[in-house]
């Protein structure tokens, strides 16, 4: 009897240090914080992509009413708007580059993740959620701007030329999809940092810190003719909420039913953990 038991408690500190073994390596290869269907993300993802090639397109061919321009002015705007239609018509084409240029460093600053040994291990998950949550937020932009027919604020500007006003993309004010575009990334890649250092307490800071990207880009929109405030502020909630919640959707949630190893003065085992919440 003797000999069995010193052989079961031989076999529990067996056990015990392989599980502490298997934690280590853990420790050393991170464990996935997301799961993807890939047929299903990649369907979403590749719907969402060709509708915005398309629906830009259309977009950018709709013309105005070419009899309502000459009747359109700043007091048609509500004041909170108004000051967009002021703007110095001067200052468009280096405001345009600028958000442009902005949009494009957006675009690639999640390649800074990759840097993490926490999540380039899985970052062929990360870029598949990426382009998803860009896909999503494209939708989306699509589905207000192509029902909604808002011109831009320099058509309602007298000091704007008549040649700038019948171009092309004057009728696609609402919302701003720069501003949406940068927001998606800024707040994708604090979001999956975060989703793989849940130890970081403060995290309105990174939040914060993502925010300041597209409020630039929406500035310079502003700057540019091209978008109301609104416009801005509603392009920056959506990207956020595309960059957000698409990580979210996917986090892998936690197992209910578990192993969970124990030793005290008188034993060294495994009891099962059932969590009902």
């Amino acid at each position: 009897m003797k000999t069995i038991l010193t052989t079961l408690f031989a076999l529990s500190l067996l056990c015990f240090n392989n599980i502490l073994s298997a934690k280590e390596i853990i420790k050393e290869k991170p464990a996935k914080v997301y799961h993807l269907n890939y047929l299903v993300d990649g369907s979403i993802t590749t719907a969402g992509l060709l509708a915005s090639k398309f629906g830009t397109d259309y977009l950018r061919d709709r013309e105005p009413n070419l009899a309502e321009i000459p009747t359109l002015t700043p007091g048609d705007i509500w004041w909170f708007d108004r000051g967009a239609t002021k703007v110095n018509p001067a200052d468009a084409s280096h405001s345009l580059k600028l958000s442009d240029d902005w949009v494009f460093y957006t675009k690639i600053a999640p390649a800074i993740l990759l840097l993490d040994k926490n999540i380039n291990r899985y970052w062929y998950d990360i870029a598949t959620l990426y382009l998803e949550a860009h896909a999503i937020h494209a939708s989306a932009y699509l589905a207000a701007a192509i029902p909604i027919k808002r011109y831009r604020p320099l058509m309602y500007n007298p000091s704007e030329s008549m040649e700038r006003k019948t171009g092309e993309n004057t009728t696609n004010a609402f919302f701003s999809g720069h501003a949406g575009m940068a927001a998606t990334s800024m707040f994708f890649m604090a979001k999956v940092y975060l989703d793989h250092h849940p130890e970081i307490k403060h995290k309105w800071v990174y939040y914060t810190g993502a925010s300041i990207p597209p409020a630039i880009v929406g500035y310079y929109r502003y700057k540019a003719g091209k978008h109301f405030p609104t416009d801005i502020l509603v392009g920056i909630a959506f990207g956020a909420a595309s960059g957000i919640l698409v990580p979210e959707w996917h986090k892998k949630k936690e197992r209910k039913l578990s192993f969970v190893p124990y030793t005290n003065n008188y034993s060294t085992g495994l009891y099962l953990k059932l969590k009902l919440n």
